[in-house]
């Protein structure tokens, strides 16, 4: 057991040891606070320039072609290198890559926020995405190491938290802000929390690295990076040319052949960089398959609900973005809740109860039609589809990176993130492609009507995924593992 371990079990002691124990009750709450506004920020700016981007789009003069990039560039990069990010914080130190990734992300916030041309800007979302992929799995490990047993169990909820409402939040920040002032500030905004940010990490956060390999895996680096961004890059596409398009496939096909000899690579390598024990856990890789239907399934429901609001029901981009306040409460009171339970009750349990609420807060959704209310269906379906949200990512990113080793932290942080923002390109792209053939296929005079069948479509299909993930949490999650308490890697 090591000291930090130690002062975790010694309620009372002598007054040193009280003293040092408080000093590191401290330097905890500061490292939870740094770790958690920082994923905060990440996950926001991949949804804030969502409600703000007509406005961009229109100061810039670009392309309708074109202005998906904005949110795809950003998510391309973050995806691509996000493994490699995790592996550079296990060899080169989890803080020293995390002042990286936030100097890299704060800087490429201001120059998109000034940028004058389309180019300016797609090029600072595509360097805010590839300083996340450094940031984000290095704050996760430095998390992971930090706090063990039912301490970390209550710093995972609040990180769950932010992970999950800030994309709710970017949405709502995106309206008012772009309404208020300018789409510069969802950008812009960055500077002076990441500033802060900067100064209490450099403060407060402690260095930690892996045993450092005698060499690095430099092609199973090139390999997993090139693989996960073609793979993306090829969902991302399918908006635009379909999944039949020459360059669609090209891009997917090449990029599960790069996926296919990185695996091949990890089986041969002595240091590989993804310890393949990671996904041959049963537990662990269904808790990643949870987390990629789960994030398939909130992705969309963001993006098509604000289609929705916006071209079927013509709400504004501050209403729209206020619109989504309900599910941020929810997702609130849902990862607060998982808190208490994951302690004690068994992990299954707790994320089957989560998932059970989703499925049956998604289904009513399939009836949606362009007059729907608000008030009597939309809101409340939001309101417990966040608590079933909460519930589950909360749960089930503690209990993704349970036992794992404290050589691979980073690199099990970074596969966490990468099944994250997979499962969000994959849910966009295929269910986008439901909807608009569902209303294409419609024979509604009424193009409203037409629109909300697509959309209806698409979250009848959403319902039949997170049923999906609650048959897995069922089948694939041991019945008597406590999600606040730690267990060898197997």
């Amino acid at each position: 057991m090591t000291t930090r371990e130690q002062s975790d079990a010694r309620p009372g002691g002598p007054p040193g040891d009280q003293a040092a124990d408080a000093a590191t009750a401290r330097r905890r709450a500061y490292t939870l606070a740094i770790v958690v506004t920082a994923q905060f920020l990440i996950v926001l700016d991949a949804s804030v320039v969502n409600i703000a981007l007509p406005s961009a789009q229109a100061d810039l003069g670009m392309a309708d072609s074109r202005k998906q990039w904005v949110v795809t560039g950003y998510s391309l990069a973050f995806g691509g290198l996000l493994m490699l990010g995790g592996r550079v914080a296990d060899v080169r130190g989890r803080q020293k890559t995390f002042l990286a990734g936030l100097i890299g992300f704060t800087l490429a916030s201001v120059v998109g926020g000034l940028a004058v041309n389309e180019a300016m800007l797609l090029a600072a979302r595509a360097a805010q995405g590839a300083s996340a992929a450094f940031l984000a799995p290095a704050g996760l490990a430095i998390l992971t190491t930090a706090y063990t047993g039912r301490a970390r169990a209550k710093a995972f909820a609040i990180f769950g938290v932010a992970s999950g409402a800030g994309g709710i939040f970017g949405m709502v920040l995106g309206g008012v802000l772009t309404s208020l002032g300018s789409w510069r500030w969802c950008l812009l905004i960055n500077l002076p929390v990441g500033l802060v940010l900067l100064i209490l990490a450099l403060r407060h956060l402690e260095e930690s690295t892996a045993e450092r390999p005698t060499r690095y895996d430099v092609p199973g680096a090139v390999t997993a990076t090139a693989g996960v961004g073609s793979v993306i890059y090829a969902i991302s596409n399918v908006a635009a040319d379909g999944w039949l398009a020459p360059v669609t496939l090209a891009f997917l096909l090449g990029g599960v052949a790069l996926l296919a000899v990185f695996v091949a690579l990890q089986h041969r390598s002595p240091e590989p960089m993804m310890p393949l024990g990671l996904l041959a856990h049963r537990t662990r890789g269904g808790a990643f398959l949870i987390i990629l239907l789960v994030n398939a399934v909130a992705a969309t429901f963001y993006l098509l609900l604000t289609f929705y609001l916006q071209g079927v029901q013509d709400l504004s981009a501050l209403l729209t973005g206020l619109a989504f306040v309900p599910i941020g409460v929810g997702i609130l009171v849902g990862a607060v809740a998982a808190g208490r339970l994951m302690p004690i009750w068994p992990a299954r349990t707790v994320i089957a109860v989560g998932l059970g609420i989703a499925v049956a807060a998604m289904s009513p959704m399939a009836f949606l039609r362009a007059d729907s209310s608000f008030w009597s269906l939309i809101l409340p379906v939001q309101v417990a589809l966040g608590v079933g949200f909460g519930i589950v990512l909360t749960a089930i990113v503690s209990l993704a990176l349970q036992g794992v080793a404290p050589t691979t932290a980073g690199v099990a942080s970074a596969l966490t993130n990468a099944v994250r923002e997979i499962g969000g390109a994959v849910g966009i792209s295929a269910l986008n492609v439901v909807a608009i053939a569902v209303t294409t296929a419609s024979n509604d005079p009424n193009p409203a009507e037409a629109s909300a069948d697509g959309y209806a479509a698409a979250f009848a299909v959403c319902a039949g995924l997170l049923a999906v993930a609650l048959a897995v949490a069922v089948i694939s999650l041991r019945p008597a593992q406590s999600v606040g308490r730690d267990v060898s890697q197997r």
